[in-house]
């Protein structure tokens, strides 16, 4: 169970974002990374698309104000403000999509 727990927590967006924050706040260095190619660059960019819709639909502030039982209106600022966060997600994984599929018709 606690093996679960660890891999959810893993897993999680906001987990991941608050460890770079703070390797980032501590000055550590980034690793180092491989020369990635063009289509592992548009790839990464679609799973960052997929991340980010993740954030928007699992949005704390959402689902408290909706579990807790607020009102309506704060209930709709939050579903609007998730909403833009999700379709920002789905932007950027067209953006990225278009790019790939562009590319590897061109080569």
């Amino acid at each position: 169970m606690i093996k679960f727990i660890k891999k959810i927590i893993k897993a999680c967006p906001y987990s991941i974002m608050g460890k770079k924050c703070i390797k980032t706040l501590q000055g550590k260095k980034k690793d180092k990374k491989k020369n990635n190619t063009k289509i592992e660059t548009l790839k990464k960019g679609i799973k960052t698309g997929r991340d980010i819709i993740l954030i928007g639909i699992f949005c704390p502030l959402l689902w408290y104000s909706i579990l807790s039982g607020a009102s309506k209106d704060l209930i709709i600022i939050n579903l609007m403000h998730s909403g833009v966060i999700v379709a920002l997600g789905f932007v950027l994984i067209v953006i990225n999509y278009l790019a790939l599929f562009r590319y590897k018709n061109a080569s």
